[in-house]
């Protein structure tokens, strides 16, 4: 479970940082892709009971 746990944060970390790029480069598509991205992977975690910090949800409702 510890490797799932650790690849699920690097996947959010690695969506996390896509998404501001699309967002420093106008790119909107992009953006809404990546924040749909963060969502699914929050949701994943969710249903496994990994806490991962909330502040991940609110970053793929702004996006």
């Amino acid at each position: 479970m510890r490797e799932f746990m650790l690849t699920l944060h690097l996947r959010i970390h690695d969506s996390v940082t896509a998404l501001h790029r699309a967002h420093a480069v106008g790119d909107d598509d992009l953006a809404s892709a990546q924040a749909g991205e963060i969502q699914g992977l929050v949701e994943i975690a969710a249903r496994h009971g990994i806490d991962i910090d909330a502040g991940y949800a609110d970053l793929a409702l702004a996006g």
